[in-house]
């Protein structure tokens, strides 16, 4: 009767393995990695990536400090995938009755080009305490499990809270930036001024700890260096 059990057992596991990974679908591949980078698939299987791997919609993308992989999905976005970030890729629309492209972000740091080739929302972003709709539009996010911070390079995003009772939301535009907290609807948009937008993922760190968004004040910074080199 035991081995019988363990027979059987052993039966559902292999059937769940297979059948997990005959669910998987392709949706992209690695462009280019640095550093600290690895893939872990549904079954649990972890690799360390190279340049053309193949990314399915069950792997979990995480990279660490000091570290970048990009992607190109196949709907043609890219993503750029920054440091101290855990993504899933799914739902890859390549016709326009498709749903949307689908990330689900649980932290970190990423810049994406979502294509441009179909009509309608192209790509949503999940995070802990967002949900972002775009077509055709280069944007950043960074995300934390209490707070998520939104900037248009060029194009359109609309933000809501992923909470569904909170109905107030936002459409930025170009080089404006929001930001999500945990139950609050998006603050209103700010426009972020020309010389900061190249570096605005530089502009914040993410504190592990307590799960925040730190904005560093590089203004003030800056002011701070000019002023210690004149003698009073």
């Amino acid at each position: 009767m035991m081995k019988q059990c363990i027979r059987n057992s052993v039966v559902i596991i292999v059937s769940l393995f297979f059948t997990i990974n005959a669910i998987a679908k392709p949706v992209g591949k690695v462009l280019d990695l640095s550093g600290d980078v690895d893939i872990t698939s549904a079954s649990g299987k972890r690799i360390i990536p190279d340049e053309g791997t193949i990314l399915e919609d069950t792997d979990k993308i995480r990279t660490g400090r000091k570290s970048f992989v990009s992607v190109l999905l196949n709907d043609g976005s890219k993503l750029f995938i920054k440091e101290i970030s855990v993504l899933y890729v799914q739902d890859i629309r390549l016709k326009d009755a498709d749903q949307p492209t689908k990330i689900q972000m649980i932290t970190g740091k990423i810049r994406a080009i979502a294509a441009k080739t179909m009509k309608g929302t192209s790509m949503i972003v999940y995070t802990p305490t967002a949900i972002a709709g775009v077509r055709g539009t280069d944007f950043g996010i960074i995300a934390t499990q209490f707070e998520t911070r939104v900037v248009v390079f060029k194009g359109e995003v609309e933000v809501a809270n992923r909470d569904t009772n909170i109905l107030k939301s936002y459409i930025l535009h170009d080089r404006e930036e929001t930001s999500v907290t945990y139950q609050q609807p998006p603050e209103e948009p700010v426009m972020v001024p020309d010389y900061m937008l190249p570096r605005w993922f530089d502009s914040y760190v993410i504190d592990e700890k307590r799960n925040i968004i730190i904005k560093i004040k590089q203004e003030e910074g800056l002011i701070d260096q000019l002023l210690r080199k004149k003698d009073f």
